[in-house]
């Protein structure tokens, strides 16, 4: 075998990895899903990145639609 194809080192072994647990900066904060379909749509405009806008519009109606609400007369058709 020729010289430089040779392992003279050993291969390395990494431990086990450990998992961050995240936290909100403000414990009294609640998490708004609305504000993260925001940013969402927010940095898909300034992508410029239309099918990601598309996307979060998508995301953004479907979680208003999931929020209870009282249906009015326009849908008694």
């Amino acid at each position: 075998m020729l010289p430089f194809l040779k392992n003279t080192k050993e291969a390395g072994v990494s431990g086990p990895i450990e998992s961050i647990e995240r936290k909100s900066d403000n414990e009294d904060e609640q998490y708004d899903v609305m504000e993260a379909a925001a940013e969402d749509l927010m940095n898909a405009i300034h992508a410029k990145d239309v099918k990601a806008i598309a996307e979060a519009l998508r995301a953004a109606f479907e979680l208003a639609d999931s929020e209870p609400h009282m249906e009015g007369p326009h849908t008694n058709v």
